[in-house]
């Protein structure tokens, strides 16, 4: 009997043993992958640096290749046009990596929209017209300077010092994105899309959820909406880069419905007699090419970009490693102006 007790005590320690050395042999194989994961991450970053070197003009192919012989030709035609670059793939190794490069104009300015730039973007993401002002006017209350709020926004004094933990209103332009959601009433739901209640947009720190104005807002009147993170950016001078910008910001143009968005994109995705990318040129180009448009686009769009956003995914197995970053051209280099590591 002490023996088969012997037996089985010996048994579960060699089982636990092997469990554990399994667990172990998972975990190092998962932080080798990565490592790996993240220097292919890295090397896309660099793969985009020598893209838009030779883009720009300062490097060449390679000596003695043809257009045909150079693998990059492609992508360097496209960065040279002024078009994004999305989904180039690179085996490496025992992995690969998935580069973007994007126009950052072909998003909206933050810092520079307008009351009714705000109207259209909201209302074509899906929140109702009669809820739109309960979030344009504190949007606008946090980036001026005064300290008296929109008649349905918010200042430091009646909400944000009243949070827990308090905090102020910027009074300045945004420096992310993201920092909306510092915002009274700006939730996760608008930014990147799902299920959004109006019942957030009550004002329980400076107003009692009982007041007569906020009682059409319930628990079960939820809708679905469409994020906006993906139209934003704080980088450029608030036009509109019309080689890159994607369906939604397109829409946001004055008078652009929807079959006036998809030719535009129909467009300047066309290639010319000759099998070559054929972007527009200028503004002029595209009312040349594009019937219907509003003389008003005119002054909202650009063919051109001084600020690119990178995005480098390195992959191995099932570890994936993403570095996002925003850069400027600086003579034959880029000068990174936002860097962020994504697991």
């Amino acid at each position: 009997m002490l023996a088969l007790v012997v037996v089985v005590v010996l048994s579960a320690l060699l089982g636990s043993l092997a469990f554990e050395a399994k667990l172990e042999a998972g975990y190092a194989s998962l932080s080798r992958d990565r490592v790996k994961a993240t220097a292919l991450a890295e090397s896309g970053v660099e793969l985009a640096k020598m893209l838009m070197a030779r883009s720009g003009g300062s490097q060449g192919a390679p000596d003695g290749l043809s257009d045909d012989e150079d693998r990059w030709h492609d992508a360097v035609e496209r960065l040279r046009a002024g078009q994004s670059l999305v989904g180039l793939v690179e085996p490496v190794g025992d992995g690969f990596v998935v580069l973007d490069i994007e126009p950052e104009p072909g998003r909206l300015n933050v810092n520079l929209l307008m009351r009714e730039d705000w109207e259209t973007i909201l209302e074509n993401a899906g929140i109702p017209e009669e809820y739109v002002d309960y979030v344009i006017d504190p949007i606008l209350d946090w980036m001026d300077e005064d300290d008296s709020p929109n008649s349905k926004g918010a200042e430091t004094d009646d909400y944000y010092a009243l949070l827990d933990p308090p905090y102020e209103a910027r009074n300045g332009a945004f420096d992310t994105v993201r920092e909306l959601l510092l915002v009274k009433g700006f939730t996760e739901p608008i930014l990147t899309g799902g299920v959004w209640d109006p019942a957030t947009l009550r004002d329980d720190a400076g107003r009692s959820s009982s007041d007569p104005s906020f009682n059409r807002f319930s628990d079960t009147n939820a809708i679905v909406i469409a994020g906006i993170e993906g139209m934003l950016t704080t980088y450029g001078d608030g036009k509109v880069n019309i080689q890159s910008a994607p369906y939604d910001v397109l829409r946001t143009l004055p008078g652009v419905d929807d079959i006036l968005a998809r030719a535009i994109m129909e467009e300047r995705d066309a290639v010319d007699d000759n099998g070559d990318p054929n972007p527009f040129k200028s503004s002029a180009d595209l009312f040349a090419r594009v019937d219907g448009l509003d003389a008003a686009v005119a002054d909202r769009i650009t063919t051109s970009s001084s600020f690119f956003r990178i995005t480098a995914t390195g992959r191995v197995g099932l570890v994936e490693r993403q570095i996002w970053c925003v850069a400027t051209a600086d003579g034959p280099n880029l000068r990174f102006l936002r860097w962020c590591e994504e697991p």
